[in-house]
């Protein structure tokens, strides 16, 4: 078997196995970050940012270790919803995430701008974003993504069968959840992945 063919055999069992899309598996196989590196070192700084004062680098680097691969999983799946979900915004438009967002965050002296949305998803990419900043890069990024997977999850419902939660709903609320444990890191409720 050539590396090609095993690398996309990877990405599919990787899918399979934690409910996510083929894509963001792939994206999850060429992008993991090895400790030590100046890209683990962005990443451990965004999210000691995004904890909101929750935690020192130091605590969050014991947060990682007790959680292990699962958390540090979870983690990853959190960024890789909000990545989907601001591509999706950038390439449709914010109407299609949710056709009242645009108008309720004009309304509200933040709308919602093609630029914001571009930048928003470079942060979310180099792990500089700062959910709880004030600005409108910060509020793009987190009503977008929260939205996109909240109409997944609620979508994913409706058309469920019976018996159908685990493969049809379940994803989305897993892309959810995560989501919010990487936007603001030990704030989540209920149970975190590997650290129940």
């Amino acid at each position: 078997m050539t590396t090609h063919k095993q690398f996309k055999k990877d990405a599919h069992e990787l899918a399979d196995a934690e409910g996510i899309s083929y894509t963001a598996a792939r994206r999850r196989l060429t992008t993991e970050v090895a400790e030590g590196s100046q890209d683990w070192a962005a990443m451990l700084a965004g999210l000691v940012a995004r904890s909101r004062g929750k935690f020192t680098t130091e605590e969050f680097t014991d947060r990682l270790e007790r959680g292990g691969q699962e958390y540090t999983g979870y983690l990853a799946d959190g960024r890789e919803a909000a990545i989907e979900a601001l591509e999706y915004a950038l390439e449709h438009g914010v109407d299609a995430v949710d056709d009242e967002l645009a108008a309720v965050a004009a309304s509200k002296g933040m709308p919602i701008t093609t630029d914001d949305l571009a930048e928003a998803l470079r942060r979310v990419r180099d792990h500089s974003l700062v959910s709880d900043d004030g600005s409108s890069v910060a509020e793009t990024a987190y009503w977008v993504a929260d939205r996109y997977w909240m109409h997944r999850w609620n979508n994913a419902l409706d058309r469920a069968g019976i018996g159908e939660y685990d493969t049809a709903v379940g994803p989305n609320a897993y892309r959810r959840f995560a989501l919010h444990e990487w936007m603001a890191p030990g704030h989540s409720s209920g149970s975190v992945p590997g650290l129940h």
